[in-house]
């Protein structure tokens, strides 16, 4: 999906980036109850009440529907969350920083690992040693030392799957605009889309490695050929290395999952941590307090800094955010029809300034 949705642009984004006023008819189109909201069919008492604490606030300012449109997008299965709910929790708060990445959208730090990850491919298929001078930075030989280590020794069948997972890795989409307005950096370069130069004979080229493969290896070569990172999982994803990891470590043993690489911190107990913020939340924008683990009661006190003092408008958001996030833990879903509209709207902005 998303070779079809984005393009890849020639532009250094200013600091304000695609304007969140753009998508206020997704959020007003439907009344009070937004896509993310929802479970379903019926009525939901939670969603009632949020709605009517919006009721009360009559009409909202430009201003006001922006910050609205943020709390709406935070997708908790991207690769930043939950420092995104802090961000949130910052626009909430009157930042004038409110640039956030939405769907399909990556940080430029987190391209720079991708990157990373793609040149140790590359070294190791062209025997560069992990500190050879190609790999110019302690991060990127951090990377070389453990792509090398899990792929081991070279023969020619690995060589051949390494080479295809290369090209689908180094494919895939790294874009880095945003929403919003970013007061922190002067501008986003746009490019590179992707995480490695291919050439332009790569998809050709891939194909004859994966028929090669496949006559080689047989029905063994299915799992070897999956969607580098899952067809599911877009490069925002938490879990996008992960997978990745464990295509190249069992490319490395030769047998699929056969020598899973050790977990990633960073990417392990988000029910916990989400359970966590949700408390807090709950506790900004229903009052209630006390009875808090003191993990939760220093995140409650973290994000109720960065949110400030309450008000009917600011507990309306956090009592959003907290649903959202409340929505998408138990029901795993997000309106993907109303992501790939909201996708379609940035890209057709971006195009207007070229």
């Amino acid at each position: 999906m998303e070779h079809s949705l984005l393009t890849p642009r020639e532009l250094k984004l200013p600091k304000q980036g695609i304007p969140y006023r753009l998508i206020h008819h997704l959020i007003t189109g439907k009344r009070h109850c937004d896509g993310n909201l929802k479970k379903g069919f019926g009525r939901d008492a939670e969603v009632d009440q949020v709605n009517a604490m919006e009721d009360s606030l009559g009409e909202l300012t430009p201003e006001q529907m922006d910050r609205r449109v943020a709390v709406d997008c935070c997708c908790i299965w991207r690769y930043d969350y939950p420092q995104r709910v802090r961000d949130i929790c910052a626009v909430i708060g009157g930042s004038e920083h409110t640039a956030l990445r939405l769907h399909y959208q990556v940080s430029t730090a987190r391209r720079t690992e991708f990157f990373n990850y793609a040149q140790a491919l590359r070294g190791w298929l062209d025997d560069k040693a992990p500190d050879d001078a190609m790999y110019q930075t302690p991060d990127a030989q951090e990377t070389a030392r453990k792509v090398y280590g899990m792929l081991g020794k070279k023969d020619h069948l690995k060589a051949l799957l390494v080479e295809r997972t290369f090209y689908g890795f180094s494919s895939r989409a790294l874009n880095c605009s945003f929403w919003g307005n970013n007061v922190q950096e002067p501008e986003t370069d746009l490019l590179p889309f992707n995480a490695y130069p291919l050439n332009r004979d790569w998809f050709d080229r891939m194909h004859t490695v994966e028929r090669t493969i496949r006559r080689e290896m047989g029905y063994d070569a299915s799992d070897f050929l999956c969607d580098v990172g899952g067809s599911a999982e877009p490069a925002c994803h938490f879990k996008f290395i992960r997978r990745v990891d464990i295509l190249v470590s069992s490319i490395g043993c030769m047998s699929w999952r056969g020598n899973l690489p050790p977990k990633d911190g960073t990417v392990k107990g988000r029910r916990q941590i989400t359970r966590r913020y949700l408390a807090a939340l709950e506790q900004y924008w229903s009052g209630a307090r006390g009875g808090s683990d003191p993990e939760t009661a220093a995140v409650a006190d973290e994000l109720a800094s960065l949110m400030g003092e309450p008000d009917d408008y600011k507990r309306w958001l956090a009592a959003s955010l907290w649903k959202n996030i409340k929505n998408q833990t138990e029901y795993e879903a997000y309106p993907m029809r109303q992501w790939v509209e909201f996708v379609k709207i940035g890209e057709g902005y971006l195009q207007s300034l070229e």
